[in-house]
């Protein structure tokens, strides 16, 4: 039985080689293609090959879905460590031991403004289509400050704040405006166990069907997940959002949607070890965009190291203030 157990434990997770292991190190710190190439001393081509190959071996296909692998591995390895201080030298610091010591958008900092509704990324898609007919600033502006709010009172943790948005009464305004944000406000009642406003939620989205107005198919399926997994603690749910999540690559909101609320139920279940996976897959997401606006031009946190000039003072004023404080 124990050779059997091995065995299995081998193929779910293959060994890997020291490079292979450095290139999911530098894939965590949310380095590219070409600054792996550049560390490994390999041209930016063969790095690409490499990659590619290396996710195919562990069974993934993309950089995220590799991050989140080896965070989960090396998650499992240190669990298995009997001595505490070994165990704790095994789990260097990363994000997600930020994230659960605090929470999402406290870690994030700045970076979450590449991850979630009108994130960075609308921004600049919206700016390249400034020549269309377009609706008022304001009203947009105004739309984006509320959909910023929310996804940030759900990083926060903060879901006594989807429930006093409920209560103002304006969640059918808000689907109009934005079903994703409506979603989101769904996600934060279930999540903080407000029952009975989360069933009324999900009642006043109807289903999408062709161009309607309405919630996809996953998205219903997700928040009914969400429910299940706080309310019944059923592992089914929890198991369905995991492949939810896997399937939502070409919906990245929608798949950080699932990874945050994911995050959130392995943090209520104590679950830490999950919890920080998830956690480090929203920060290689948040990378992810930062530098793929880099590569569009996108100058993105940026800024001149320059210090600013000084408030105007006379030469003579400034050398007698200095020889004072030197006295």
């Amino acid at each position: 039985m124990k050779t059997k157990a091995k065995t299995q434990t081998q193929i779910s997770a293959p060994v890997i080689s020291e490079t292979e292991k450095k290139m999911l190190e530098l894939l965590v710190r949310g380095a590219s293609s070409k600054i792996i190439a550049q560390s490994l001393g390999y041209k930016d081509g063969t790095a690409r090959v490499y990659l590619h190959s290396l996710y195919k071996r562990i069974g993934v296909n993309n950089k995220t879905s590799a991050v989140t692998w080896y965070l989960g591995n090396k998650a499992d390895g240190a669990a298995t460590q009997g001595n505490f201080r070994e165990k704790l030298a095994a789990r260097a610091e990363s994000f997600g031991d930020f994230a659960v010591d605090t929470d999402l958008l406290a870690s994030l900092g700045v970076m979450a403004i590449f991850v979630g509704p009108h994130s960075k990324m609308w921004e600049v898609a919206s700016r390249l289509k400034e020549g269309n007919a377009r609706s008022d600033p304001l009203d947009v502006e105004r739309v984006r400050a509320n959909s910023r709010h929310l996804w940030n009172a759900l990083l926060r943790g903060d879901f006594a704040e989807g429930k006093r948005e409920f209560e103002k009464g304006l969640f059918s305004k808000l689907f109009v405006e934005s079903t994703t944000d409506a979603v989101v406000l769904s996600s934060m009642l279930m999540l903080g166990g407000y029952s009975a406003s989360a069933r009324k939620a999900l009642a006043a989205m109807p289903a999408r069907k062709g161009a309607s107005l309405g919630i996809t198919r996953d998205e219903r399926a997700a928040l009914a997940a969400i429910s299940d997994a706080v309310d019944n603690q059923n592992e089914s749910a929890l198991a369905a959002l995991h492949q939810l999540a896997a399937d939502g690559v070409a919906k990245p909101v929608f798949r950080q949607l699932v990874v945050v609320a994911l995050f959130h139920l392995y943090k209520m279940r104590g679950d830490l070890d999950r919890a920080r996976v998830f956690a480090n897959a929203i920060w290689a997401d948040a990378e992810s965009v930062r530098h793929h606006l880099q590569a569009l031009g996108e100058k993105t946190l940026s800024f001149e190291s320059r210090v600013p000039e000084p408030p105007t003072v006379a030469p003579a004023v400034l050398s007698r203030y200095l020889e004072k404080l030197l006295a």
